[in-house]
């Protein structure tokens, strides 16, 4: 379905300073809906731009120099509903498949790259499962997003540093242990913008068998045509649960033969 519901109080929020402009200036006849409707679309937008900037506010005060032991629940919420909220204004149908096959307690979850729209999809339609990316370290430099998604366990990975990687490998592992979050990746590393797939990074497999965790294989599909379309037109993206490989099989193979499995459940699944 559409996902429209984060709008909703935007709409509110914009149909009420609109009556109450109509109201404290006194339209009537037909000047009356013509005016409801302008002060409505006024409020709507203005309403987007405040919330934009009251989450400015709020990450002011976030030191991404402190490891992030725990998920921030206020911060983990507001990014999930801004994805949402994101789909919405992009107007981006999500039709998910496969939603049974994943298993109770965390996991990683590992999946094809087509657009930069992957995690904004993924993350609210399996805004039921906190989970957290592992993203390139440009992205958590952005203004805003950089320091909200660090709140939210978000973590960095250096793809020319082997160390640095590392080290993001050994904590994303340590938050499945604990429990904290689900952890997703793209293991490719570089989205394709649907063109086939870009060769693995297998080391990323390491995170669940450090973890001991199984691997939830999402499939990803036409997330690339996104930015063509929106806002004019609706945008059908699919996301399919195609394979889970429990924690006991993750731990008997090795990165490559786990790549190889990953590879041609997404391949059956999505092109």
């Amino acid at each position: 379905m559409l996902v429209f519901l984060p709008l909703l109080p935007f709409v509110i929020g914009g149909a009420a300073i609109s009556a109450a402009v109509c109201f404290a200036v006194g339209y009537t006849g037909a000047a009356l809906p013509a005016m409801f409707a302008v002060w409505g679309l006024a409020g709507f937008v203005g309403i987007q731009v405040l919330y934009v900037l009251v989450i400015g506010v709020f990450t002011l005060f976030i030191d991404k120099s402190k490891p992030q032991m725990q998920p921030n629940r206020f911060f983990s919420a507001l990014i999930t509903y801004t994805c949402g909220w994101l789909c919405a204004l992009s107007r981006v149908r999500i039709h998910m498949n496969g939603l049974e096959k994943i298993p109770e307690g965390r996991f990683l979850l590992v999946g094809n790259h087509r657009s930069c729209y992957d995690p904004i999809v993924t993350l609210w339609a399996l805004r039921d499962y906190a989970l957290a990316f592992i993203s390139k370290q440009e992205n958590m430099k952005l203004p805003i997003v950089g320091r909200a998604i660090h709140k939210a366990c978000f973590l960095p990975i250096d793809r020319d540093n082997d160390r640095a990687a590392l080290r993001t490998i050994l904590t994303a592992a340590d938050y499945l242990k604990r429990g904290v979050v689900s952890v997703g990746i793209y293991p490719e590393g570089r989205r394709t913008a649907g063109e086939g797939m870009q060769p693995f990074r297998n080391g990323a497999f390491k995170i669940a068998q450090k973890a001991r965790t199984p691997i939830v294989i999402l499939a990803v599909k036409a997330t690339e045509f996104i930015k063509k379309r929106a806002p004019w037109r609706i945008t059908d993206v699919y996301l399919t649960v195609c394979g889970v490989m429990d924690a006991e099989t993750v731990a008997e193979r090795n990165t490559a033969e786990i790549g190889e499995e990953v590879v041609k459940c997404i391949n059956f699944a999505s092109f």
